[in-house]
């Protein structure tokens, strides 16, 4: 006759074994058999209605498209404006008497007088206007029309700088020191102590970005060119939160994390990675990169979506499949809920598949439809769309592919890119940062064929780990209030944000926003000085810095506000 302890711990080891039993049926379910179906879901969306615009500032924009110097600051500032769904008016020259109290005025030019009286400007602004001046100001002597108004004490000639020291906050996350590798042709200026700076050069002292209110109205500077840069358009969206009391803007409010180029198709370099890592280049990805990426995943919430290069313009670039290595890290990939996806590397319209490599992956997973597509290089062809067994529904672009880095048109949605490598402290965390604030989201993509390269002296895995390691630490883990997605699952994110209206009014100690044609949960930024103590139709979250993330679930939603302390 069995005790009663004995028979407990008998109990208990089956309770055990079961669970054990259970954790690896599902695991080996996920990875074989009927549960194969690339990650997708239908959204909801709510009605598509008209929509009162209410508040919601108009963007007057001056400069010229084909500036040599500015050109690039006035398309991307224009880009960014329609982006967010703001009416943008640029007519060439401003007419004040056509601006109304909620508008916004930005100059993307250093050269103001161009598109402006000046004496006109600045009566503007002591009646109340706003103003951004996008490409900072020239230092002609035309110029020092507005020093008064802008708080100017010195002029100099401009310089790069890139070691930029944040000493307010204006982003939603964003450091205290970054790196910005881009050219910014900042003015080197001195402003005296009423102005408010946001950002200054650290080794100069230079304002970079800040403010200065000047009778009944408000000017913010943009000491450089950094807007002729999109991974710069943060800084934007931070200078109109610095000017406005309210700002409530669209946002995907999701993270993704692309693994391209993995599992690495080919062991041409076995011999290599086996002098710098101790492995063949199977066993590195598997028993050392992997797990890397496999504990971020999991810390952070964080699906991946990986590529396999199957598209080129020509049949000689493409590589050999391991079959294995396809296999194993394809399916612990969708045990991490992440998705598999085809990668296409055409430097022109000419498309070539590589369908051996097709087949393979088919072989390997039966039950799998892709649908994903990752542009590793090159433009998009509609011919793309034509690989067999796909049902292609996202392309992933990048964020300078003009009409097609992010749009919903006729089923197919193009979703970018934003940042990409494992530089975190040579330039791509001050991009992330800023990109965060500007799209409210994180896309960001590594190469895995770059990560296992040696160049004889350093394993550049060995590098590149902290760096991937300072991703994990500075962004995922501070911006958890994002949703993570694979490619697939953006297709109804961009849809709403491409295709939605929405307006805002606020009163008192209230905000009732207006949307049409959203997908349920779409993401706003709503920067305010007050504080949300309720709301309804809506859910909120603070992330810092005067930014909430809101997430709307019906066309109608009110917040209610408490003045902040």
């Amino acid at each position: 006759m069995l005790s009663l302890k004995r028979l407990i711990y008998i109990i208990l080891a089956v309770a055990v074994l079961g669970g054990i039993l259970l954790v690896y049926g599902i695991v080996e379910n996920r990875s074989s058999g009927g549960s194969q179906e690339a990650p997708f879901s239908e959204r909801a969306f709510t009605e598509t209605r008209q929509v009162d615009e209410g508040q919601k500032p108009r963007i007057w924009v001056l400069g010229d498209p084909q500036s040599e110097r500015y050109g690039a600051v006035f398309r991307n500032v224009c880009q960014y404006c329609a982006d967010l769904h703001l009416a943008v008016i640029a007519d060439g020259r401003l007419n004040i008497a056509e601006v109304e109290a909620r508008d916004l005025v930005v100059f993307c030019d250093g050269t103001v007088s161009r598109y402006v009286d000046l004496n006109e400007l600045e009566g503007f602004v002591a009646e109340g206007g706003h103003v951004i001046f996008g490409a900072g100001v020239d230092g002609e002597m035309e110029e020092g029309t507005l020093w008064t108004t802008l708080g100017i004490q010195n002029w100099d000639v401009p310089k790069d700088c890139h070691d930029l020291v944040f000493k307010k906050p204006l982003l939603p996350v964003q450091p205290k020191q970054a790196f910005y590798d881009g050219a910014s042709s900042s003015a080197q200026i001195e402003v005296i102590d009423d102005a408010s700076v946001y950002i200054e050069d650290a080794k100069s002292e230079v304002p970079l970005l800040y403010t200065r209110d000047w009778q009944k109205g408000k000017v913010c500077m943009i000491n450089g060119t950094f807007l002729a840069d999109m991974h710069c358009m943060g800084l934007l969206a931070g200078a109109i939160g610095t000017l406005l009391p309210d700002f409530v803007y669209p946002v995907l409010g999701v993270k993704a994390v692309f693994l391209d180029n993995f599992p690495v198709v080919s062991s041409a370099n076995d011999e290599l990675s086996r002098q710098a890592y101790g492995y063949s280049v199977t066993g590195f990805v598997e028993d050392v990169a992997w797990p890397v990426f496999q504990g971020i995943s999991l810390r952070t919430e964080t699906p991946y979506t990986a590529s396999v290069p199957v598209m080129s313009s020509s049949g000689d670039d493409f590589g050999m499949i391991d079959d294995d290595l396809l296999m194993s890290i394809g399916s612990s990939i969708r045990q991490f809920d992440g998705e598999l996806v085809y990668g296409a590397a055409c430097s022109d319209e000419t498309v070539v598949f590589n369908q051996a490599a097709i087949d393979e992956f088919s072989n390997a997973f039966p039950n799998y439809t892709v649908r994903g597509l990752v542009l590793e290089e090159g433009g998009f062809s509609p011919n793309m769309l034509k690989v067999s067994g796909a049902d292609i529904r996202v392309v992933r672009s990048t964020l300078d592919d003009g009409d097609t880095r992010l749009s919903w048109e006729n089923g197919l949605a193009m979703f970018p890119e934003l940042t990409r490598g494992s530089g975190m402290e040579q330039g791509n965390l001050f991009a992330i940062y800023s990109l965060l604030g500007a799209y409210g989201m994180v896309s960001h993509g590594f190469d895995f064929s770059l990560l296992s390269a040696w160049d004889g002296k350093t394993a550049i895995w060995d590098l590149d780990k902290k760096q991937i390691g300072i991703f994990e630490s500075e962004v995922l883990a501070r911006a958890t209030w994002l949703e993570g997605r694979t490619l697939a699952q953006t297709e109804g994110d961009v849809r709403s944000y491409q295709t939605m209206e929405y307006g805002w009014m606020a009163n008192g100690d209230s905000l009732e926003l207006e949307c049409s044609g959203i997908v349920k949960g779409q993401a706003f930024f709503y920067h305010t000085d007050a504080r949300i103590i309720d709301a309804q139709g809506l859910s909120y979250e603070s992330v810092g810095n005067g930014y909430y993330l809101l997430r709307v679930q019906d066309n109608h939603a009110s917040i209610t506000l408490q003045e902040g302390e």
